[in-house]
C-alpha cells in the first residue's frame, strides 16, 4: 500500500513543479513583452523628440531666410528711390541750365533789338522808312524770343518725360522686388507625444525661437 501513496505524492510534486515552471515561464514572457514595450515606448519618444528638431530647424531657417530677404527689399527699395533721385536732379539740372541759357540769350537779343533801333534812328531817316526798319527790328527780337521760349518748353517736356520715366522704373522694380519675397513661414505642426506603456523620458519640445 505505500508504493501507490508514494506514487502519488512524486507525481503531485511533479505537477506542482511543472505548474511553477510554467508560471515562471509565462512570468518571463510577461517581463519580456513589458520590456519590449517599454523600449519601443521610448524609441518612439525619441523619434518624435528628433522628428521636432527637424521641424525646428527647418522653420528658424525659413524665418532667417525671410528676415534676410525683407532686408534685401528694403534694400532695393532703397537703392530704387536713389536711383530714381539721381534722375530727378539731373533733369531739374539740364532744366535750370536750358532756362539760364534762355535768359541770357534773350538778353543779348533786348540788346541786340535796341542797338539796330538805335541804329535805324540815328541813320537821320524820317517817315515810313524808318518806322519799317524799327518794326523789323522788333519783330526780328520777337522770333528770337520766341525760339527762346520754345527751347525752354522742350527742355521742361524732355524733363518731364524723363522724371516721369524714372517714376515708372522705380515703381515696376520695387514691385519686382516684392514678388520675389518668399512667402511667410507658418508654424509648424509638431509631431504629437506618442502613447505608450513605459518610462516617460520627458524629453519635451526642443527649444527654438519662432520669431
Amino acid at each position: 500500500m505505500c508504493l501507490p501513496v508514494l506514487g502519488l505524492i512524486v507525481s503531485a510534486a511533479s505537477a506542482a513543479a511543472g505548474l511553477a515552471q510554467s508560471q515562471a515561464q509565462f512570468q518571463a514572457q510577461q517581463d519580456a513583452a513589458r520590456r519590449q514595450q517599454d523600449l519601443a515606448y521610448q524609441n518612439a519618444q525619441r523619434q518624435a523628440f528628433q522628428d521636432r528638431q527637424q521641424q525646428v530647424a527647418k522653420y528658424t531657417a525659413e524665418v532667417n531666410a525671410h528676415h534676410q530677404a525683407n532686408l534685401s527689399y528694403q534694400q532695393q527699395v532703397h537703392n530704387n528711390a536713389e536711383a530714381a533721385n539721381r534722375v530727378y536732379v539731373q533733369e531739374q539740372v539740364k532744366l535750370e541750365e536750358a532756362q539760364t541759357k534762355a535768359a541770357f540769350k534773350a538778353q543779348e537779343i533786348y540788346a541786340k533789338s535796341i542797338g539796330n533801333q538805335g541804329t535805324v534812328l540815328a541813320g537821320g531817316m524820317t517817315g515810313q522808312s524808318i518806322g519799317l526798319m524799327a518794326l523789323d527790328a522788333e519783330r526780328q527780337a520777337g522770333f528770337g524770343l520766341a525760339e527762346q521760349d520754345a527751347t525752354v518748353r522742350s527742355a521742361q517736356r524732355q524733363a518731364a518725360v524723363a522724371m516721369e520715366t524714372a517714376y515708372i522704373q522705380n515703381a515696376s522694380e520695387n514691385n519686382l522686388a516684392h514678388n520675389r519675397l518668399p512667402a511667410s513661414p507658418q508654424h509648424p505642426n509638431l509631431v504629437m507625444d506618442p502613447v505608450g506603456d513605459g518610462t516617460n523620458l520627458n524629453l519635451g519640445i526642443p527649444a527654438y525661437n519662432w520669431g
